[in-house]
């Protein structure tokens, strides 16, 4: 996974790391799979690093109970349309919900824990 990080600067990174590490509070088991991130970095892949960032800090900030999948559109918007794909055609993938996909309430533990953290105990 580290090739997938060599495009952003090491301050960049640390965006990253903060936005999975909140991202983590939308799971019961308060982890996210190798396999979400690689899939996450490869979409990232499409846009400009500035761009990513600017997603990821947005999403940290206004939406931190929300998954992965909203980040998507949030990078859709900035970029003032439809990401294209290599033969030029609109790509639209699924776009996630705002809601736990799972139908389950959120670990109350880990939303507390986020919201100390929020308040910077």
């Amino acid at each position: 996974m580290k090739e997938k990080l060599r495009r952003y600067t090491p301050e960049q990174i640390k965006v990253i790391e903060q936005y999975w590490d909140t991202l983590r509070f939308t799971r019961k088991t308060g982890q996210i799979a190798d396999g979400i991130k690689e899939r996450e970095y490869e979409y990232w892949e499409r846009f400009d690093p500035a761009l990513v960032i600017e997603a990821l800090t947005i999403h940290i900030r206004k939406y931190p109970n929300i998954r992965e999948s909203y980040t998507r559109g949030i990078l859709r918007n900035l970029k003032g349309g439809a990401s294209l794909g290599s033969n030029g055609k609109s790509i639209n993938p699924k776009h996630g919900t705002a809601q736990n996909t799972s139908g389950t309430k959120r670990d109350e533990r880990a939303e507390e824990a986020f919201r100390r953290r929020l308040a910077g105990l």
